[in-house]
């Protein structure tokens, strides 16, 4: 059993531009495209078996056997061209969230697999 936690790149970020920009449209096209990322991916995971144990704002959390982390790692790139978002992958819901702060701390847009205790492996392709 393995634990995915996917989490959506700087949507903060765009969120705060639109308050600061007062950009009503802009942060309501941002709303639009995470909805329909996070909907999407939940879909994608579902279709291969993984159970959904979280998905809202721009995250989802699902558990499941082995799933092919570089096909999931492209699917996730293609969603929403305007939104990267970040993998995490472990054992348990705390080495998903390590695997998660790991890909952030090193470049956005990644996977970080954290199920082998011996480290972190970065996907990147």
């Amino acid at each position: 059993m393995k634990y995915i936690y996917i989490d959506g790149d700087n949507i903060g970020l765009k969120i705060e531009q639109s308050f600061l920009n007062n950009d009503e449209e802009k942060l309501s096209i941002t709303n639009l495209e995470v909805i329909n990322a996070v909907s999407q991916i939940s879909s994608y995971l579902g279709n291969k078996k993984q159970q959904i144990i979280f998905a809202g704002a721009d995250g989802i959390i699902a558990k499941g056997q082995e799933l092919e982390i570089c096909e999931l790692l492209q699917f996730v790139r293609n969603v929403q061209p305007s939104l990267t978002f970040s993998i995490g992958i472990g054992v348990n819901l705390k080495d998903c969230y390590m695997a998660l702060r790991y890909a952030k701390s090193f470049g956005k847009n990644i996977a970080v697999d954290h199920s082998d205790k011996s480290g972190f492996i970065v996907i990147e392709k």
